[in-house]
């Protein structure tokens, strides 16, 4: 019996080998080819993807403020809002915040809507700054799909 059982050992083994190498390169080539399939199918996804737009570029028509005396009246100047390409962002809302910054005598918080041209202007503004030194108005832009910016700082120097 046990030779018989060596003999059976035996031929299952070559049978397994043979097993193993024919069935080796089919499990390969089903590997390969969903491989393949999932390359195709994210690189044909991510075709499609557009690169998102964003603020580029927020400038101001005063590169800083002067003042004289611990507050001043009726500073004025526009702030122009662009994408990443220099097109205008119409509708972006800018706000303004540092120095005591207000409209008039309100004290409410200064902010506006930039036009067709990517432009926001704002007049009658009262800038307070009772040290000496700079003090800056920051400049917070937030457009729909373009997000937000906060760069752009105004110095205001007594």
């Amino acid at each position: 019996m046990s030779k018989m059982m060596a003999y059976a050992k035996k031929k299952l083994r070559k049978l397994n080998r043979k097993g193993g190498i024919e069935g080796l390169p089919m499990e390969l080539m089903i590997i390969v080819v969903i491989a393949a399939l999932g390359t195709a199918v994210l690189v044909g996804w991510m075709g499609n993807i557009e690169t998102p737009e964003t603020i580029g570029h927020v400038d101001s028509s005063v590169d800083q403020i002067v003042m004289t005396t611990d507050k001043n009246t009726n500073v004025s100047f526009t702030i122009t809002v662009t994408d990443t390409s220099g097109d205008a962002i119409p509708n972006a809302t800018v706000v303004l915040t540092g120095c005591n910054v207000s409209k008039g005598t309100s004290g409410a918080t200064v902010y506006g809507t930039t036009n067709s041209a990517g432009q926001a202007s704002f007049t009658g503004l009262s800038i307070q700054k009772t040290t000496s030194g700079v003090g800056y108005i920051n400049v917070s832009v937030s457009a729909g799909d373009y997000g937000e910016d906060s760069s752009l700082r105004i110095p205001v120097v007594r």
